[in-house]
């Protein structure tokens, strides 16, 4: 903002306004109509006629009120471009996104046997079929390891902070990957906080730091096979990017949008599952994702 330049002096041009604004208050065309009134009664009525300089004194009075409206209005609007806070310096909302530099991602993986029991149950109870569990806790089936493929996930830490003066609400938080794969499904199941599914809107006050996950469902896409799945672990990038975007407003309801961008190495994702198909003696699988991946 440039700074105020005051000069002194008086140009004919602002002196014809100022006597414009004057001539158009409300409080001089009341005086002027009333000295047009008087007036009319000197004219038909010669008995109520006054001297002209009352009719002169009226029509001064309602000139000097308006002229003191005028320079009250002009002197508050000066005060007030005085006091103007520099665009710069006014408080304003906002969010600065932050990744931490130890567990940005975090890879897991969930037991091959989650949610069969009871189908484990029913083989076992079948006297036609030898099953049993090994010492390791793997389930065999007429001598064949059962095995169901892992469902994993991906959660991403982020950490949101108000760096702003004023409060923020945090109105949707949506996020995607640059991943477009046939068989292994990468989708995003929500913002979580302490466990729990966030729910919007979020306040965040001035100042105020607020530590959420990004969390992705890894499994089978729809159709498609296991074996499928882990040829694809074949075409993983050496890095996922994951783009986020944060709708936000401020205490004015100014609304405003940020985007930020996260990578995460694919090589925790391959290794994870590589050592569940090591454990359960899925060869198959190891062979057609080639285990032996060196991606960083």
């Amino acid at each position: 903002m440039k700074p105020l330049k005051i000069r002194s002096g008086f140009s004919i041009l602002e002196f014809g306004k100022f006597l414009t604004a004057i001539f158009k208050r409300r409080v001089f065309l009341l005086f002027l109509l009333l000295d047009g009134i008087l007036c009319l009664i000197n004219i038909y009525i010669p008995e109520f006629s006054l001297l002209p300089i009352y009719y002169l004194g009226v029509l001064f009075i309602g000139f000097v009120w308006s002229a003191f409206q005028v320079y009250r209005d002009l002197s508050l609007a000066y005060q007030s471009t005085i006091n103007t806070v520099p665009v710069g310096n006014m408080p304003k909302s906002e969010l600065s996104v932050l990744y931490p530099s130890e567990n940005k991602y975090v890879y897991s993986i969930s037991d091959p046997y989650e949610g069969r029991n009871s189908y484990i149950t029913d083989v076992q109870k079948n006297k036609a079929v030898e099953s049993h569990f090994d010492e390791r806790g793997i389930f065999h089936i007429n001598n064949e390891i059962y095995y169901v493929m892992g469902k994993g996930v991906l959660d991403i830490n982020i950490r949101l902070h108000n760096s702003g003066k004023l409060p923020l609400d945090i109105l949707a938080i949506d996020f995607d990957h640059s991943l477009n794969l046939s068989h292994l499904r990468i989708a995003d199941v929500g913002v979580f906080h302490h466990g729990r599914k966030l729910r919007y809107p979020v306040r965040l006050e001035d100042g105020e730091v607020i530590a959420l996950q990004l969390r992705y469902k890894i499994s089978i896409n729809q159709g498609s096979t296991a074996g499928l799945f882990a040829a694809d672990f074949r075409s993983l990038p050496m890095s996922i990017v994951h783009e986020v975007v944060f709708e936000t407003a401020d205490a004015d309801g100014r609304k405003q949008t940020y985007a930020s961008e996260v990578r995460t190495p694919s090589k925790p994702l391959i290794e994870m599952y590589v050592k569940q198909w090591q454990e359960y003696g899925q060869e198959e699988y190891l062979i057609l994702a080639l285990h032996n991946f060196s991606g960083g």
